[in-house]
């Protein structure tokens, strides 16, 4: 069973110079989003040879950033640790303090603006080989329902980006959380199905057809809870 892990300082073995806020403010950067109320803004830098996005709550609503934001931040650079070395994850490149985390920038379009012949089997296997990788790790991603989070890159490649809504189980003092994040995961499983469906629906197959007709107990549940 994996138990809780240290914060590690990944950047160090990734770029010869860490990472702060001053390093950041003092290089060139593009805005990629600006964040509204209390959403993060994510910008690009250069460096080392490597493109970087930064997301970064600095400038939200003082009582967010300084009670809110804090937390998000270590819970999405919890996961994005737990998945460093599964293939689809973005490689993490450190926390530059309470309110911002860098990360690889994945240059490609969201898999949503994929034409259906763009939609083969080889991209539908690296969406299942990504899931499998990240569940596997104990985590769920917990929004895969959104296909702007697969990006596609122009050499082929498929990675899973934005990690805010994932759930880390595996540590047997959190049974609770064990159980919320194997009930996501059944719904990450479905990812495969709806991109068919909404994109290709010619490839669905009878079982892709039957899982999405299927809620699982978490769906029920939620369902139930809102009475629809």
């Amino acid at each position: 069973m994996i138990e809780e892990e240290p914060e590690l300082n990944i950047q160090n073995l990734k770029l010869k110079s860490p990472l702060s806020r001053s390093i950041i403010e003092s290089m060139p950067r593009r805005m990629l989003h600006q964040g509204q109320g209390v959403g993060a803004s994510i910008y690009l830098i250069e460096t080392e040879g490597r493109k970087i996005a930064v997301k970064d709550f600095y400038n939200t609503p003082l009582l967010f950033k300084n009670l809110i934001a804090p937390y998000l931040i270590h819970r999405e650079i919890r996961a994005l640790q737990r998945l460093q070395g599964v293939t689809g994850v973005p490689e993490f490149y450190g926390r530059l303090d309470r309110f911002a985390f860098a990360l690889e920038f994945v240059e490609g379009k969201p898999i949503s603006e994929l034409a259906a012949e763009e939609l083969t089997q080889e991209i539908f296997a690296q969406v299942q080989q990504a899931i499998d990788g990240i569940h596997e790790r104990h985590v769920s991603h917990g929004d895969l329902k959104r296909r702007t989070n697969f990006i596609v890159t122009p050499q082929g490649r498929v990675v899973v980006v934005d990690y805010a809504s994932a759930v880390i189980g595996g540590r047997w003092w959190r049974p609770v959380t064990n159980w919320i994040q194997q009930q996501m995961a059944q719904i990450d499983n479905k990812a495969v199905a709806k991109i068919k469906k909404l994109g290709a629906p010619d490839l669905m197959t009878q079982r892709e057809w039957d899982l999405l007709n299927q809620p699982t107990p978490l769906e029920k549940w939620a369902k139930k809870l809102l009475k629809r």
